[in-house]
């Protein structure tokens, strides 16, 4: 049964084919005459580049539209009091500005990096990530601190296990922050 149907539009086309012929105008391809490959190259890219305003604005376009369709569906949600859109709705309000910011940044990258910069940049990204490490571990260790003194002043032992476990975690993501770098060769 399932066979009869997709047969009989296949072979429909087949009939259409044999039928009504497409006839195919080649050129030869004369190497002698034209433009050399780099040329062709150089074309093709400044195309692409004329382009490059008219697709900008319509990426936009559609991250506006997907973001106004967002905010209408979560409207509905608030006025039907139904979960299931408002879920939707709210996930894709945080998500198209994230992901419009996020292929944005790529864009810019991918453009504008050459092979010399993407070794500053990587190195760029460890230190970072590393300075963000520090930081985290300071703050995980003020806030066992805090937790700590709860502790002292409440007599509560969920404070006191709250400010050693922030305080071992601190010391596990400040070793790993000082030696992964070290171990994947990136200093």
């Amino acid at each position: 049964m399932n066979i009869k149907k997709r047969g009989i539009p296949l072979l429909m086309l087949l009939v259409a084919a044999i039928a009504f012929p497409i006839q195919a105008f080649a050129s030869p391809i004369n190497f002698n005459q034209g433009s050399s490959f780099s040329s062709d190259v150089v074309n093709w890219t400044s195309n692409i580049n004329a382009y490059a305003p008219t697709v900008s604005f319509l990426f936009s376009a559609i991250f506006v539209l997907m973001f106004l369709f967002g905010v209408v569906r979560l409207g509905y949600s608030i006025i039907t009091k139904t979960g299931q859109v408002m879920k939707g709705s709210t996930g894709l309000l945080i998500w198209v500005p994230i992901a419009f910011f996020l292929i944005r940044i790529f864009l810019i990258l991918l453009f504008t990096i050459n092979s010399t910069n993407v070794t500053l940049i990587a190195s760029d990204v460890i230190r970072l990530i590393r300075t963000t490490g520090y930081f985290t571990v300071l703050g995980m260790v003020l806030i066992g601190f805090a937790m700590f003194l709860f502790f002292k002043f409440l007599k509560h032992p969920e404070f006191g296990r709250w400010s050693k476990r922030l305080w071992v975690a601190a010391g596990l993501l400040f070793v790993l922050t000082s030696i992964m770098p070290v171990v994947f060769g990136a200093v």
